[in-house]
């Protein structure tokens, strides 16, 4: 099973200065929660690694 990292591309740091890939990013993240493919835990920690790549 896929580490909830596996869910940020590495790529992210690339456009860490567009917010909308950051929202876009967050958005299929609440998708992938919403269809149950994500764990609220790993949705969190995914959620937690996205922000911080964007920060």
């Amino acid at each position: 099973m896929p580490s909830p990292e596996d869910a940020v591309p590495a790529q992210v740091s690339d456009r860490a200065e567009d917010p909308d890939a950051l929202l876009r990013r967050l958005r299929e993240l609440g998708d992938l929660k919403r269809d149950g493919i994500l764990t609220d835990e790993a949705f969190t920690a995914a959620e937690s690694a996205l922000l911080r790549r964007f920060g």
